[in-house]
């Protein structure tokens, strides 16, 4: 078995000489080939490199470990070079010699060149006249193509081109072959795994430590990754984010917009602050996505921002405008992209010439591009993710209760005792925090930290039994919690931000990015009555006021859940002491 390995090694070293790629085909036709190269790349390459670095302490030895592995990722084919993706925005468990490496799977995968690219420009263009009975061909549509790709990634790669009709420069993404037969392989393989860890149970079948079906969870990801693999979709996902945060073509504002805050009232255009490519939803097809051209640079090229005079303020303010972004497609849209890496993000320096008012206007502007991952959100999820934000920077233990009830992630037998102990060692500690000095230095109004007979951050001296343990365990706390297959994509989308976030500026974190836009989310109105709460709270003179002006909101079902919600806390609590 040894030998055929070693010779299908071998065999592929020649293929990739001329082709990086050759094998994606070569394991759609033999699955079978990419079950040796998986045990090739893990056993016989990653795994001795890896442990000889850490015998001699050698950093050469590791950094040769990181271009294998990066080499066997690109090798197996697509899904793995998705995992690359994510390993790489993964700063605080992976060598950095590791990252440079995998940074490559972000834009850098190797793509057809030259006559191959025309001809598969050509026969995606084909199968969409087939599909929409669409009379104009590829030369008839397009001046200008550009055979040498933009960029390419582990699904498509894109070229510049000029559309015959208007004029305009475009962007055209085109889908690699044989990507159907290729998921199909992968999912199957990766269903029968997730299966078997389901059925050992224990440890092996927690994401997190959370409870969770990883077979549920592999389900929902193949459900997302199909429809990635289809550019109707993504067309669709594109125009719905510029329709979400009031862009249009040229990165103008939307003359109409129809996005809500939590008062009823319209969001602003982000069109100052974000954009995204235009998408031409007419020319696309299955196979062929066509977008508007928008250079940038990309987002963690630091020697190219530094070239473009971009500040360490404005990378700062770039890393708060990713904050801002995702705050807003989570507590407002409901509907968000899953993938923020490097290679979908980009800064755009913006000039007269395009718009930009330099005695009022930001210089920079924060692209997205690629949206053929995006997932959904319950209203309930996402008023429990804009409350734990909030009960996050007001320490405030039982907001936190509230919201993960809201969100749907306690189980029916919780302990609640003791999840809202570890909630309030999580504060004392600094566990779970946010920049406090930042966000009061952006003028955001805490609320009074409370005093109560339950747990709080800075009060347990009425605690229960339970409460009063020195420390509560990570893995006690979390069986008591489970995880939506929604939560699984929010946290990869956090998990990838923070990275990017990180690199533009050191002291990112996501809660205290997005904290000074809850005004937005909320409006004026109902951000105002929230404030005087949070005052009259601080003052101690609640008492003196009716309900609806203390709890900020005026009769709402919301606020008649929360009430529920929390009488609820105090029954089982009272049963559970």
């Amino acid at each position: 078995m040894t030998s055929i390995i070693i010779l299908d090694r071998r065999a592929v070293r020649r293929r990739q000489r001329i082709d990086a790629t050759s094998e994606w085909e070569r394991y759609a036709k033999h699955p079978g080939a990419r079950g040796r190269a998986l045990m090739s790349l893990v056993f016989l390459q990653v795994v001795p490199l890896w442990v000889l670095s850490r015998l001699f302490r050698a950093e050469k030895i590791e950094a040769k470990a990181g271009r294998v592995f990066t080499q066997g990722l690109l090798q197996i084919g697509p899904l793995y070079c998705k995992l690359g993706q994510i390993i790489s925005c993964q700063e605080k468990y992976v060598p950095k010699s590791w990252i440079k490496e995998l940074e490559r799977l972000q834009d850098e995968i190797p793509a057809q060149t030259g006559e191959k690219a025309l001809a598969l420009a050509h026969a995606a263009w084909a199968e969409r006249q087939v599909d929409d009975n669409t009379g104009a061909s590829f030369n008839e549509t397009f001046r200008e193509f550009d055979t040498k790709p933009l960029a390419a990634a582990s699904l498509g790669q894109v070229h510049k081109a000029v559309l015959r009709s208007t004029n305009e420069t475009v962007a055209v993404k085109i889908q690699r072959p044989f990507l159907q037969q290729i998921y199909d392989q992968d999912f199957t393989f990766l269903t029968k795994i997730a299966v078997a860890i389901d059925r050992f149970g224990g440890k092996a079948a927690k994401v997190g430590g959370v409870e969770q079906s990883w077979e549920t969870i592999i389900t929902d990801a193949e459900s997302i990754l199909y429809r990635e693999i289809d550019y109707l979709d993504e067309a669709e996902n594109g125009i719905r984010f510029c329709r979400d945060f009031g862009l249009e073509k040229g990165g103008k504002p939307a003359a109409v917009l129809t996005t809500k805050s939590r008062d009823g009232e319209n969001l602003p255009s982000a069109a100052s602050w974000l954009r995204a490519p235009h998408v031409y939803g007419n020319l696309s097809s299955r196979k062929i996505l066509v977008m508007e051209f928008v250079p940038s640079i990309k987002i963690t090229n630091a020697a190219k921002l530094a070239e473009a005079n971009v500040t360490a303020a404005e990378r700062e303010y770039l890393a708060d405008c990713l904050g801002r972004a995702y705050l807003r497609q989570f507590c407002c849209h409901k509907f968000f992209s899953t993938d923020p890496h490097p290679g979908n993000l980009g800064c755009e320096v913006l000039t007269p010439r395009s718009g930009h008012d330099s005695s009022s206007r930001p210089r920079v502007r924060l692209v997205f591009y690629d949206f053929g991952q995006a997932a959904t959100l319950t209203q309930n999820q996402a008023d429990g993710i804009l409350d734990i934000i909030e009960a996050i920077v007001d320490l405030d233990v039982e907001k936190s209760m509230d919201a993960f009830a809201t969100m749907g992630v306690l189980k029916p037998n919780a302990n609640l005792p003791k999840v809202r102990a570890k909630i309030a060692d999580n504060f004392k500690t600094g566990k779970v925090k946010a920049n406090r000095k930042r966000l009061s230095d952006r003028g955001y109004q805490f609320a009074k930290e409370k005093k109560s007979n339950r747990t709080t951050a800075t009060n347990t001296e009425n605690a229960t039994d339970d409460e009063k343990q020195k420390k509560v365990r990570d893995a006690e706390v979390m069986q008591y919690f489970t995880l939506p297959a929604e939560y699984a994509f929010v946290g990869r989308a956090l998990t990838q931000m923070s990275g990017v976030g990180k690199t533009l500026d050191d002291q990112f974190d996501f809660i205290s990015a997005a904290a000074p836009w809850i005004y937005e989310i909320k409006g004026a109105t109902q951000y105002l009555k929230d404030e005087v709460s949070k005052r009259l709270d601080r003052w101690g003179l609640t008492h003196f006021f009716p309900s609806y002006v203390v709890n900020g909101k005026h009769a709402s079902s919301s606020s008649t859940s929360s009430e529920k919600r929390k009488s609820k806390h105090k029954m089982e609590m009272s049963k559970q002491g």
